[in-house]
């Protein structure tokens, strides 16, 4: 029998309060996005969740354990887009496609980036929040590298600047756009791959 699940057929008191516990955190994040870090209560965060306020106390210890745990779940699933795209790709071309692809395709209205910005913000003031969020950065620049250093291999990407340098570049780059694009949702990005693959090559 699974063990998730009693005698009586109905889910176990540990299987209950994994779900609360995901409830809470879902509706954390949401909050953080909607409303912005400072503006959320626990109050808020059980109504959103539908479960009772004394359940946040007792999964969490306190608010800002909850709010941090919340934000770095749902922004390692944000961050995780761009870098399942740069993992599955056989240029760095097909990063700069697939990426610009996300873009445009709604991830600018996902709730996810709007709660990835709260948390950039909201991690320079927290080292525990930065963290696994800088570990995620770190994944990304290191498979945009390697990208890096096979495209200049085949005479793809200038060899003058170093792989590592270069593949920062393109992730802020990429960084940068989502930004405008965010403030403004109507910019063509249909010549901007091309744009930097030209920078890229150097000529």
């Amino acid at each position: 029998m699974d063990s998730a699940v009693g005698q009586s057929g109905r889910p176990s008191s540990a299987a209950q309060g994994a779900a609360t516990r995901a409830a809470i955190l879902e509706a954390a994040a949401a909050l953080i996005a909607d409303l912005g870090w400072g503006q959320v209560t626990t109050r808020a965060i059980a109504a959103r969740a539908g479960v009772p306020h004394g359940a946040v106390n007792y999964h969490f210890q306190g608010k800002d354990d909850l709010l941090r745990q919340a934000a770095i779940a749902g922004t390692l699933r944000a961050l995780s887009g761009p870098l399942s795209i740069a993992q599955q790709a056989g240029s760095l071309q097909e990063v700069l496609d697939g990426v610009l692809t996300w873009f445009t395709a709604g991830a600018i209205n996902d709730p996810s980036v709007a709660l990835l910005l709260e948390t950039a913000r909201q991690s320079t003031r927290d080292p525990l929040l930065r963290e696994p969020i800088a570990g995620k950065l770190r994944d990304f620049r290191a498979t945009l590298t390697e990208l890096v250093q096979r495209g200049q291999e085949q005479g793809d990407v200038n060899t003058d600047p170093s792989a590592a340098g270069t593949a920062t570049m393109v992730a802020a780059l990429l960084d940068g756009m989502l930004l405008h694009l965010l403030l403004d949702p109507e910019l063509d990005l249909s010549e901007t791959a091309d744009a930097i693959r030209t920078l890229l090559r150097g000529r």
